[in-house]
């Protein structure tokens, strides 16, 4: 288990409180908390949230994660050392999906595009895990890094 540190919505106005800190979870109750108040705020959204999720106490030598957290569906995407992982909705999906990460449109893939409960499960196992997602996990697969 380890203790996330998570970048959410970091403007002067929002419920964060002064200096506008990263979110820290450390138990999955706080997790769950967390993905509910970010999916409840993107119904009434233009554009469903995304979040940067890293490992608190080194947020740099572990992969990070983007997850788009919507009212229905979102995704994650964690970038390793070796490799790029995502889930994996209807492969069939084409185009791109516009998330909103701290102001600034970010498009993905609407193939990555999955359930918020799949969502959940990706990040729940990072936090269980202590950022070192199994390779063999159910709801991610390889993706290809376009440069």
């Amino acid at each position: 288990m380890a203790t996330l540190e998570i970048w959410y919505d970091q403007k002067p106005d929002n419920d964060l409180g002064a200096g506008d800190p990263a979110v820290i979870v450390s138990t999955q109750a706080e997790l769950t908390a967390f993905i509910d108040r970010v999916s409840k705020r993107s119904h009434s959204q233009p554009r469903p949230s995304l979040v940067e999720v890293s490992i608190a106490e080194d947020p740099y030598g572990f992969p990070t994660v983007n997850a788009g957290i919507g009212g229905e569906r979102g995704y994650v995407r964690i970038s390793g050392e070796d490799d790029v992982r995502a889930t994996q909705g209807d492969p069939g999906a084409a185009g791109e999906v516009i998330y909103d990460f701290q102001g600034q449109e970010t498009l993905i893939p609407a193939s990555y595009e999955v359930a918020v409960d799949v969502v959940r499960s990706v990040l729940a196992a990072y936090l269980d895990h202590g950022g070192l997602i199994p390779s063999d996990f159910p709801h991610l697969r390889e993706v290809e890094v376009i440069s």
